[in-house]
């Protein structure tokens, strides 16, 4: 590709690509603030993303219109640092990496939510292949973040209601002391089996992690996990923790938003895991919990896998962790969800029908598997099996047998990681006169707002006129204040949420 720089008229620095004029030739900035101004705005962006803007007249104009907005450049040509210092992000387009989820770690949902998209004219016209696979990559930036939107929108409440349980209800807490042997985390994939045996062979070399779904599978087979970790906040959740946690006393580490039965909370001892924002987090450091920091994910998996990452200076290495369908159970029997499911099963509505949707390919497998591609884990997570055959890859988590663990198990006297216990006494009245106090000073704050009601914070501040504004914040204190009297209303009648 041909790149020229040359001098337009009025003696501003301009560029042909391939013979072709990617800026005016006689007065550059003149179109730039010409093209700003005649682009289509519908909302107030919180954040703006150019695909190819050259020489970055455009950006200047873009911040003079919008001062608070974030800019964000997607580059097919490296035309010197200069260009990119008017901008907030620059993203260069390899074509070997998911431009989708550069996008999404850049802004995250809220910010592509509310993102302006929009590519510079003349790029259009000498990047047209290259242009047509960024906005397909936009459109499924855009699709991901409506569907975790509409997650959050569907479980937002829940996930508050869950913080505020955890709070009434854990007692015994505690936390990790970091170690210097391997981890191993289970997921519940079908790949999952082919690793049981070994899983008993080298039980005293490493510290087990098992997630919900993967506890019954390893249960069965006398696994005893080290630690338990939870973090989805729907019903079915629970199922999982309650088949074990009957049996075994098993530390479980839980986010506060995650779903777990009162009586689960009040007899067994949990590591309370802070996202480091939200509510959620709020509550925690008003009731004086210690936390385990870790990160938000999607699937239980990736939170699984930096929480693993942080409690050992060892490797870590994940079975089960298949992300993929499976022709059979998607999962590692026994599964609670399956025996649950298996109960409605008759000859009219049978087992295949039931399972048949599993055996195909999801967008939240894809999202997930498009998460462990892309995320840089510094060579020290792997993907452990008995030389199961996995249907795909997973980026830099490279796939590894058993004869490879041998190989990481240190003759020295290396420690585990262990689960430091700490009594959390307190008077439930207390504790309840304290939330209530909590949630009525604080709910019509963004970082309550933006929880309890994520799109409704995202059609308030994308509003452009004040009236739009002032109708969209009237809706959201009506439906807090319903929200807030209901849950202390629970209180007051000594309910448990």
């Amino acid at each position: 590709m041909k790149v020229d720089f040359y001098k337009a008229h009025n003696g501003l620095p301009s560029i042909k690509v391939n013979g072709i004029p990617l800026h005016s030739s006689y007065d550059p900035l003149k179109e730039a603030e010409r093209a700003v101004e005649s682009a289509a705005y519908k909302f107030r962006p919180s954040w703006i993303f150019v695909v190819e803007p050259g020489l970055s007249y455009c950006a200047d104009f873009f911040r003079k219109k919008f001062p608070d907005t974030k800019l964000c450049a997607l580059r097919f040509l490296k035309l010197g640092v200069e260009n990119d210092l008017k901008w907030d992000k620059v993203i260069y387009d390899s074509g070997k990496d998911i431009l989708s989820e550069k996008i999404f770690n850049c802004m995250g949902d809220e910010g592509v939510a509310s993102c302006f998209f929009w590519t510079w004219p003349a790029s259009e016209k000498i990047f047209p292949d290259e242009t047509k696979a960024a906005w397909e990559e936009i459109k499924k930036v855009v699709i991901k973040t409506r569907n975790i939107l509409n997650t959050r929108s569907y479980f937002a409440k829940r996930w508050i209601r869950n913080s505020t349980r955890f709070c009434l209800f854990s007692h015994y807490n505690a936390y990790i002391l970091k170690g210097g042997i391997p981890v191993i985390v289970c997921a519940s994939g079908p790949s999952l089996k082919s690793s049981i045996e070994y899983l008993k062979m080298y039980r005293d070399f490493y510290f087990l992690i098992a997630v919900s779904s993967a506890l019954a599978p390893l249960t069965n087979e006398g696994i005893i996990p080290d630690l338990c970790l939870s973090t989805d906040g729907g019903y079915w959740a629970k199922l999982h923790l309650e088949f074990a946690l009957k049996k075994y006393n098993i530390p479980i580490a839980l986010s506060p938003e995650a779903a777990c039965y009162a009586e689960t909370l009040d007899k067994h001892t949990v590591v309370p895991i802070s996202y480091g924002d939200g509510v959620a987090e709020e509550l925690l450091s008003l009731c004086n919990y210690i936390n385990v920091p870790a990160i938000r994910n999607g699937t239980v998996s990736g939170t699984a896998a930096d929480l693993a990452l942080n409690i050992t200076t060892a490797e870590v290495f994940f079975c089960g962790l298949d992300l993929a369908p499976n022709p059979g159970f998607s999962h590692t029997q026994p599964n609670e969800l399956e025996i649950n499911g298996s109960c409605s099963d008759n000859r009219f509505c049978t087992q295949e029908t039931r399972i048949t949707p599993y055996t195909f390919n999801s967008p939240a497998l894809d999202i997930y598997k498009a998460w462990f591609s892309e995320t840089d884990f510094c060579g020290r997570l792997f993907r452990l099996s008995n030389n199961f055959n996995y249907s795909n890859k997973l980026g830099k988590v490279y796939d590894v047998d058993w004869n490879f663990f041998r190989q990481h198990i240190s003759s020295e006297l290396n420690s585990k990681p262990t689960v430091l216990y700490i009594p959390h006494e307190f008077e439930l009245k207390d504790r309840i006169r304290q939330l209530s106090k909590s949630i009525k000073d604080n709910c019509m704050n963004r970082e309550w707002i933006k929880c309890a009601l994520p799109q409704e914070q995202i059609t308030l501040e994308r509003s452009s006129s004040q009236e739009q504004k002032k109708e969209s914040l009237e809706k959201i204190k009506e439906s807090m204040n319903r929200f807030t009297d209901e849950i202390i209303r629970t209180f007051d009648k000594g309910l448990k949420l």
